[in-house]
């Protein structure tokens, strides 16, 4: 039987056990018991390992921390498939469909999980079936890996999977988008701050997660403060004191040129009131470094293109009171910059302004040869099956396999598609579904036969 034809007649399985994993709230969490991610990312993997034991796979848990299936027993897996058990929090009143169940409607399925990353998970164990059933015979082993923290962004996961097991030397995730990202710039999250002692302003509060560009901040103001109207901009005096509230507009911080940063468009406008030179001077270093409308860090001598893209930067939290600033941004850097460059550009910048730098954390760039036989072989597979011209991306963002070496981001979006990740009624097309497993089946006989 072809391959295509297998999953097609193996579509009810796959959907009862995507719903199988869909059922169980597996958001990563605190250590429980045994569970290093708490009991519901302890339960997923257990029913993962129970479906792979129930198709026939060879399975293994290493310590609760990821869980595997391989192809052939005994042998060494050279070919890597990479995806987790671990999802988002729901807000449920947001959701039109039951968030952890699988709702069929108009050739999607609905729940969380179905495309991030529990949906990749069942395409690429039904591909592996798929390959086995049809009667191909493999000499290199594939091995299915699943972790339980991609979410949190720790990689702790992998990390304890590589103490234990050795990681394939060729390896793809289904965690990310078609055709195949083969360039991820580098990243940078940054603190800084300082004491300063403002007339007038008593606080300033904005931004929610370090990875976004800020859609909202409030100021606060000693006093009736004499201020103009301007959009997008709210005051209000209550109880002796003035009250700001500035719109912005949120966007990804791999792509903040799409947002409009509240911070800075709030100080330009405080700029234009009557203020102490106390409250003017930790506005002027905070524009400084962050000017209203800059997005590619050229205030800090970072401006930088290449083949990978530009350097971004966002400013994305700011909590200043009783005196005391603490501020965070994100960085995006192209392959052309190091870490340390970045670093030590970043730190000049923000002392030359008066401030004080107090951490950072952040990753190399990641990048793999696109003429690699890996990446040549799943582009093939991906053209043969969809009949569209593969190509290699590079993004802002990080994957799966950043941390990874010779690691790819193969699938499973579609471009064009809005798949909910993240969001209420997140959703998967099971044509989608069964298009990835036939790919990702393909892409296993070409590498592994």
């Amino acid at each position: 039987m072809e391959i295509k034809d297998y999953l097609k007649n193996s579509l009810p399985e796959m959907k009862a056990a995507l719903a199988r994993l869909v059922r169980i709230p597996s958001v990563s969490g605190e250590k429980e018991g045994e569970y290093p991610f708490g009991a519901q990312c302890g339960r997923v993997l257990e029913e993962f390992l129970k479906i792979c034991g129930e198709n026939g796979f060879k399975n293994d848990n290493y310590d609760y921390y990821a869980g595997s299936a391989d192809f052939l027993d005994n042998t060494v897996p050279e070919l890597g498939i990479l995806a987790h058990l671990d999802v988002v929090p729901v807000t449920e009143k947001d959701w039109s469909v039951p968030p952890y169940d699988v709702t069929e409607k108009d050739g999607r399925l609905y729940g969380r999980g179905c495309m991030d990353d529990k949906g990749a998970v069942i395409a690429s164990l039904y591909a592996m079936k798929a390959v086995r059933e049809c009667g191909f015979s493999l000499k290199r082993n594939v091995r299915l890996i699943v972790g339980c923290s991609e979410e949190t962004g720790s990689e702790l996961d992998i990390e304890e999977y590589t103490k234990r097991a050795e990681m394939p030397k060729a390896v793809f995730t289904p965690d990310a988008e078609f055709p195949i990202i083969t360039t991820e710039k580098g990243m940078l999250r940054f603190t800084f701050g300082g004491e300063f002692e403002c007339g007038l302003i008593e606080s300033i509060e904005g931004g929610t997660v370090v990875n976004a560009v800020p859609s909202e901040v409030k100021a606060v103001l000693k006093g009736e403060v004499s201020l103009p109207q301007e959009e997008g901009i709210f005051n209000t005096f209550d109880n002796g004191k003035t009250i700001i509230v500035c719109k912005g507009k949120s966007a990804h911080a791999s792509t903040p040129e799409q947002g409009i940063n509240a911070f800075t468009k709030l100080f330009e406008y405080l700029m234009k009131a009557e203020l102490p030179e106390s409250d003017r001077s930790i506005l002027k270093a905070l524009l400084s470094l962050f000017p209203a409308g800059e997005t590619n860090a050229k205030s800090m001598g970072l401006d930088v293109t290449d083949v990978s893209g530009s350097t971004t930067c966002v400013f994305s939290i700011i909590d200043y009171k009783v005196g005391k600033l603490v501020c965070k941004a994100d960085m995006r850097f192209p392959v052309s910059l190091t870490k340390a460059q970045a670093e030590e550009k970043i730190k000049s910048a923000v002392n030359k302004n008066g401030l004080e730098f107090i951490s950072i954390t952040g990753s190399e760039p990641h990048s793999v040869d696109p003429d690699s036989e890996f990446v040549k072989t799943l582009l093939k597979v991906y053209t043969d099956v969809t009949g569209k011209e593969g190509y290699c991306k590079a993004i802002g963002g990080g994957t799966y396999v950043h941390g990874i070496e010779g690691g790819v981001a193969f699938g499973m979006e579609v471009e064009g598609q809005d798949n909910h990740i993240h969001g209420a009624d997140e959703w998967i097309s099971i044509d989608t579904l069964l298009t990835s497993a036939e790919i990702f089946a393909k892409a296993i006989i070409e590498y592994c036969c």
